[in-house]
């Protein structure tokens, strides 16, 4: 009795060893997006459109702004409570208008 209860446990800490070792290692996948600079305030997901890369597109504009960014998360949760500036000093900035 004892034998099937060592073995139905190490059964359970192995199936839950296995659970663990798994989740720990998903990567997280980057969405690339591309601040589209006549259509409005960078805290809008309208003015953001996927981008294939990093560096598939050009931008410009006066004042300075964000061009490309990588986010791990959707866009409205990343974009929430953010103004120009703090986009602009995000880990998440890739390029921004050049100076």
């Amino acid at each position: 009795m004892l034998k099937k209860l060592n073995l139905g446990l190490a059964a359970l800490v192995l199936g839950f060893g296995l659970i663990a070792s798994q989740s720990a290692f998903t990567n997280k996948k980057t969405t690339y997006y591309h601040y589209k600079t006549t259509n409005g305030a960078v805290d809008q997901t309208s003015s953001w459109e996927p981008a294939g890369s990093p560096t598939a597109f050009e931008c410009s504009g006066d004042p300075e702004v964000p061009c490309t960014i990588g986010i791990e998360t959707s866009l409205s949760t990343y974009l929430s409570g953010k103004d120009n500036q703090a986009v602009l000093d995000s880990q998440e900035l890739i390029s921004a208008r050049e100076q």
